[in-house]
């Protein structure tokens, strides 16, 4: 049986590359090492909004800004990244601690 738009779907499964019957660990260190880079990058970029935001309270306070709308933003994003980056550490340490509990 074929697709409507094209060629049938191979049903046997693909050797893998490096016969050992998984990911080479080459491949597995690499796909680490991005992960470990993607959290880097986003704990460093909420960390920056955080502290712009922080800045923008304090010039409003002092009275060296008075842009109420533009610190309010600014605060409530900085608000929104760190909920999420809270969320997104959660479901890694629940994700970690189903792994740890999983019998083999």
């Amino acid at each position: 049986m074929t697709p409507i738009d094209g060629a049938a779907i191979p049903l046997t499964p693909k050797a893998p590359v490096d016969g050992g019957g998984g990911v080479s660990g080459v491949e597995r260190a690499g796909a680490g090492a991005a992960f470990g880079e993607v959290l880097e990058s986003v704990a460093a970029k909420t960390n920056e909004r955080l502290n712009a935001a922080q800045a923008a309270g304090e010039a409003f306070a002092a009275g060296a800004r008075d842009d109420i709308h533009g610190t309010m933003l600014a605060l409530s994003q900085a608000e929104i990244q760190l909920k999420f980056a809270g969320n997104v550490r959660n479901k890694i340490v629940d994700a970690f601690y189903e792994l740890w509990r999983m019998q083999i």
